[in-house]
């Protein structure tokens, strides 16, 4: 037959066990007591407050840190910004590959006045991703992630030229 100890309940096989099982439950149960019941310190106060505020501030910063990773990347800037490696001269200005580039950009202009929004931000983006400003991620909203990728298809000729050849980079920036 087992006895319950009447501070914990647990179960107790051994009789000569439960005086000592009963005096331990009880002696913790009237710390227990005393503690809540005790008035709080100065210094018990403060560190609960401090301890209070160091937790608030770990939960925003963690909801703060899982909301930037779920919003994907930072929007592009509105400007294209591709810096010439060389001035143009007439000669330059000449070539088949500067003309080129000119064409390249005014059809991209014509294309790019088409898109708005967030697939505008994105063919922005991936412009600049192909000049060598940031790495090449299409991370972002639905509409963000398309625009970068219609703009990756309709730039992918002229990637190639606008990272090597400077009179192409030339042409494009003087459309």
């Amino acid at each position: 037959m087992s006895i319950h100890c009447a501070w914990c309940e647990r179960d107790i096989h051994d009789r000569t066990h439960i005086p000592y099982c009963c005096a331990r439950c009880e002696k913790k149960a009237t710390k227990a007591l005393a503690a809540i019941n005790a008035p709080q310190s100065a210094l018990q106060r403060e560190t609960r407050l401090i301890r209070g505020c160091l937790v608030t501030l770990v939960a925003v910063i963690a909801v703060t840190f899982s909301l930037r990773i779920l919003a994907g990347s930072p929007p592009p800037p509105d400007d294209i910004v591709i810096t010439p490696s060389a001035p143009s001269s007439v000669a330059i200005q000449n070539s088949e590959p500067y003309k080129a580039g000119q064409i390249a950009r005014r059809h991209w202009n014509l294309w790019l006045g088409g898109q708005h929004g967030e697939r505008r931000k994105g063919a922005i983006y991936w412009l600049n991703a192909v000049t060598g400003q940031h790495t090449k991620h299409c991370d972002g909203t639905a509409e963000f992630a398309l625009g970068c990728f219609d703009a990756h298809r309709h730039i992918s000729r002229s990637e190639s030229l606008l990272a090597t050849d400077p009179e192409f980079i030339a042409g494009w920036n003087t459309p």
